[in-house]
């Protein structure tokens, strides 16, 4: 999770500019509450598997 969508994309490109993978990424939009940030992360962590995040950047909420 990041807020930082400065230096973030950089960071990113570079991985993949060298064939690296994340194990995905959330932007967090900043007027996210943290119990909504808790609840959407709890979603993902019960419906989801971690492979299925790799080399994803998605926002938070959806």
């Amino acid at each position: 999770m990041t807020d930082n969508r400065t230096s973030m994309p950089e960071h990113l490109e570079e991985y993949w500019q060298k064939n690296q993978q994340i194990w995905g990424l959330f932007w967090i939009h900043p007027t996210t509450t943290m119990g909504k940030l808790a609840e959407e992360l709890i979603m993902i962590w019960e419906t989801t598997e971690a492979e299925e995040w790799i080399n994803v950047v998605d926002w938070i909420p959806f």
